[in-house]
């Protein structure tokens, strides 16, 4: 005990302040606050963390758990139990402190401001319902920011799902229980599913974690990242190994982002050095993915900054109105749009104008959304949701727009179908293009001034104008405001400025602007005139359109993607609705053989040429040659219209012959494709039949589930209705424990004895108010060892008394007094528990002043008379009814030489040689007993010495 010499219940040498009290230390404020959430019936989880916690992290612990606001809440009593720091139950107003754990009191949900906790009433208009854990991490993460820490332990439901998506946010931690170790599981796995934890680990892992990220220094880190300027730094080796890996280049990021995250990572391995990270990223391909998801920031939710949708709708509306037409398509770009809250939102806010403005305005919905994740985008896909983002999304809008699924949310088939989710980088693919809307949120603060500017630049490219551009509350167009007209600053809208676009910027590279070169982010941006009078790029277009044949670039359905050359000759646009398919738009004359190579060339994935075709441009026949060049990997196709002049005319080539042999390649085309088709119903109908019994199969198995379910069902009524019973038996159990503990307490007290409990390890249990009078105890001795403690007697054997009585489990009785002269009889007994187990003893000590003073007042009469005895000079014997001697004066003694000790309760005959053993006096004396009768003047003889 280090305190010990300063503890003012150590006895007289204690030497105490001068105030007579011990100054309490000043307050410490935390180094992090960790938010810790969970069911308050899974008492295990918290046991556990607190007891595999090292002391003196400097941390703060808030315990939100989910508590019955009808009964009295005993968390801090159970919680103090299982950890040294001091243990508080929660009020308003109360300034956080390190080294201490906090508990919310039941019926109450927790806010906080400035490190103050803030109480409110559960369910009020700020305290929510069924979400205590989301409102306090969400608040936790926006008023501490990177020292906020999440915790989710075992419990029911999906609170605090929600919550860690705040907290990771804002660059926080988040540690959750394993599931297999949690007694309720649905907590825990509801958090692991969102791939956002730091560490999934038991609680006693947890606690050791936890402590070692948070008392880590990041300086060493972040100076080990600083070496910049070489092409062997190691910020530059780790980003190349993910690049590698992944595909994707993030030198163009912002650099605090970057070493935020790989501090995060390397804290999870326990590393403190950067090169031995590097290490685990070149001999884990998983870690490096692991780098890669953190490096992305997966965090969105649906409707976020419900205010800025709101005006958005109102942009929206007012553009349609305006600007669009009916039938046309309105088409949108959602960049960056991790696991899709963020596209569906747009989706849900445009079908809701498409109902409203139904009667004036009918169009189309094209969502475009795009991220570099290939996991989030399978979650987007999927489009299933937990039950919690009824906490963010109307009631109305639910039941409209999702359908209920598996304890979620899924959206519904008209709103998923409208959205597209592709695998794409945003600055290093080719934009998407005559866009109606682009949403780009709190993407563009992750990256660097240079890739900012290119970004940018590529949204105006891909705006058509007067398009829309909705930006993340903290960002702005920055160097390209000009190109952009703000509609609302506050919610960063704007809208495309008129007029051609520039050019596509090329991807910047790590040595034009990443991390190896800072000093070109701080160029200004190059004139715009110099990039639309670029002479290599003039000199280029030049080139291209008189020396390359004209050329279509088209995918497998024969949608024209890209148009090189005057392709006017040989397509042209039909009549009716506006069609971008080249097999709609090429002449007659091509009608059989542009489908006939595309097939061909998708077939062999090779090269197909059709030589000498004879075609009609411009009132007379021209050779042509017809190439499709199949690209790449993708399912896309190059076609090439060369020419070779005028077709010669044939004088003696009849016309008849001309109308044969084109009826002739007409009727080989159809028995291709007639072949084609045939084949392909072959395969489908095998693929049907394959696929009707696995629907077969599956309808068994649904059937078989269905019953199941239905037993499952009734076991659980069942087990609800046992669950019932017992709880109620639980509470008469407790309303018996607690009316025994006040029977025991009251009789303990009335009693007027003085008693303390101890275990088998000498630490004590419970202790009566009137033990102070003879140690010095107060209640939060509880647990501590006896030995500790100043004890208040003039007694040196306690220790071993008790420890005889645990080895023999013998009461042992002694009187003791205390320092101010107070005597106890000290009874040490063993405590035995009902079923006959010795857990430690029981000291009890009951005063006996009373006695002590009797027993003196009793040796002091007997001491007076015996000198009154003394004093007389005849010898003098007193005898009992059963002439047993008594006592005798001095005088008797010296007569018959003889001593006290020999005649003590000794028969008065048998004493001096049987001198008194004569018959007459014995009669005389037994008549005397029984008769009364005074015998005087009786004269014996004896023999004496």
């Amino acid at each position: 005990m280090a305190d010990k010499a300063h503890d003012p219940r150590q006895g007289p040498n204690q030497e105490p302040d001068p105030a007579g009290t011990v100054p309490d230390a000043a307050p410490r404020p935390p180094t992090a606050i960790v938010g810790i959430g969970g069911s308050a019936g899974a008492l295990d989880g918290y046991e556990r963390f607190f007891l595999g916690l090292p002391p003196e992290s400097g941390v703060a612990f808030v315990v939100v758990p989910h508590l019955d606001p009808r009964h009295r809440g005993l968390m801090p009593e159970l919680l103090q139990r299982c950890t040294a720091l001091p243990v508080e139950s929660i009020t308003d107003g109360l300034q956080v402190q390190g080294d201490r754990v906090y508990v919310l009191p039941p019926g109450q949900a927790l806010s906080i401001m400035n490190g103050t906790l803030l109480l409110e009433p559960l369910g009020g208009p700020e305290g929510g319902q069924g979400q205590v854990i989301d409102r306090f991490f969400g608040a936790l993460a926006a008023d501490q920011g990177r020292r906020a820490v999440g915790v989710v332990l075992s419990g029911m439901g999906s609170d605090g799902t929600a919550g860690i998506q705040s907290i990771k946010e804002h660059f926080g931690l988040v540690f959750v229980q394993d599931p297999r170790t949690a007694e309720y599981p649905m907590m825990p796995r509801s958090a692991v599913a969102t791939q956002l934890a730091n560490s999934v680990l038991p609680p006693e892992e947890l606690a050791a974690q936890l402590y070692a990220l948070i008392t880590r220094s990041q300086v060493s880190v972040v100076e080990q990242l600083d070496a910049e300027g070489q092409a062997g730094a190691p910020m530059q080796k780790i980003l190349r190994l993910v690049r590698m890996r992944t595909g994707h280049d993030f030198t163009q990021y912002q650099r605090s982002t970057l070493v935020r995250r790989i501090d995060r990572r390397m804290k999870a391995h326990r590393l403190e050095d950067v090169s031995q990270y590097i290490r685990v990223l070149q001999d884990s391909p998983d870690e490096v993915n692991a780098l890669f998801r953190d490096f992305t920031i997966n965090v969105t939710s649906f409707f976020r900054d419900a205010e800025a949708f709101d005006e958005l709708k109102d942009q929206l509306r007012q553009y349609i109105l305006t600007v669009k037409q009916d039938v046309d398509q309105f088409r949108v770009w959602v960049a960056g749009c991790a696991t899709g809250e963020e596209a569906y939102s747009v989706a849900i806010a445009l079908h809701e104008l498409m109902a409203e403005l139904r009667k004036v305005r009918i169009f189309k919905v094209q969502i475009f959304a795009t991220d570099i994740d290939k996991e989030a985008l399978e979650r987007a896909r999927y489009g299933l949701y937990p039950a919690d983002i009824a906490y963010v999304i109307s009631a109305e809008r639910l039941q409209r727009f999702f359908q209920l699924k598996d304890d979620g949310y899924q959206v519904r088939p008209e709103i998923r179908d409208s959205v597209v989710f592709a695998l794409h980088s945003t600055f290093g693919d080719p934009p998407f293009t005559r866009l109606d809307l682009l949403c780009c949120r709190n993407m563009l603060i992750y990256l660097g001034a240079p890739l900012q500017r290119q970004i940018l630049t590529i949204f105006h490219y891909a705006l058509q104008p007067g398009g829309l551009l909705f930006l993340g509350s903290s960002e702005t167009c920055g160097p390209e405001r000009d190109r952009f007209v703000p509609l609302n600053s506050r919610w960063k809208i704007y809208r495309r400025g008129e007029g051609l676009s520039g050019p596509l910027p090329l991807p910047l590279s790590s040595e034009q602007g990443g991390l190896s070169a800072p000093a070109e982010s701080s160029l200004p941006p190059p004139p715009r005139t110099a990039r639309s009078n670029d002479v290599g790029q003039q000199a280029q277009r030049l080139l291209l359109a008189q020396y390359t044949p004209p050329a279509v670039v088209v995918n497998a359905a024969g949608d024209i993607l890209y148009v090189n050359g005057r392709t006017g000759r040989y397509l042209e646009l039909p009549p009716g609705k506006v069609l971008v398919n080249i097999f709609e738009m090429v002449q007659e004359d091509l009608r059989y053989e542009l489908p006939a190579a595309i097939r061909q060339a998708s077939a062999e994935r090779a090269e197909t040429v059709r030589r000498n075709l004879r075609l009609t441009v411009g009132g007379g026949p021209v050779l042509l040659d017809l190439t499709v060049r199949p690209m790449g990997q993708a399912a896309q196709f190059l076609i090439l219209f060369q020419e070779h002049g005028e077709f010669p005319e044939q004088a003696d080539a009849p016309e008849q012959s001309d109308r044969i042999k084109a009826l002739e390649r007409e009727l080989q085309h159809s028995k291709e494709l007639l072949q084609t088709t045939a084949e392909q119903m072959g395969v489908s109908l095998e693929e049907l039949k394959s696929t009707n019994e696995e629907l077969q199969t599956t309808n068994e198995e649904l059937q078989s589930s269905n019953e199941e379910l239905t037993t499952s069902k009734e076991e659980l009524q069942s087990l609800n209705e046992e669950l019932v019973t017992i709880n109620a038996e639980h509470q008469r159990i407790i309303h018996d424990l607690a009316q025994a503990h006040d029977d025991m307490k009251n009789l303990l007290e009335s009693a007027g004895i003085a008693t303390v409990f101890l275990g088998n390890d000498l630490r004590i249990k419970r202790f009566t108010p009137r033990i102070t009078r003879v140690i010095n105890l107060m209640p939060v001795d509880v647990g501590r060892p006896i030995t500790d403690i100043s004890v208040n007697l003039n007694y040196e054997h306690l220790t071993r008394d008790i420890a005889r009585v645990i080895d023999t489990l013998e009461t042992y009785e002694a009187q003791v007094q205390t320092q101010d002269e107070q005597w106890y009889l000290m009874r040490i007994s063993p405590y035995r528990t009902s079923d006959n187990f010795i857990d430690g003893v029981v000291l009890a000590f009951t005063n006996i002043n009373v006695v002590k003073a009797l027993e003196t007042q009793v040796r002091e009469s007997l001491e007076y008379a015996e000198a009154v005895l003394n004093s007389m000079q005849d010898p003098l014997l007193v005898l009992d009814s059963q002439l047993r001697i008594i006592t005798a004066n001095r005088a008797f003694y010296d007569l018959m030489y003889l001593s006290p000790a020999q005649i003590q309760a000794e028969p008065m005959y048998t004493i001096a040689n049987f001198a008194f053993d004569q018959p007459e006096l014995q009669g005389r004396l037994r008549d005397l007993v029984t008769t009364d009768e005074v015998v005087s003047n009786y004269i014996i003889d004896l023999k004496v010495p």
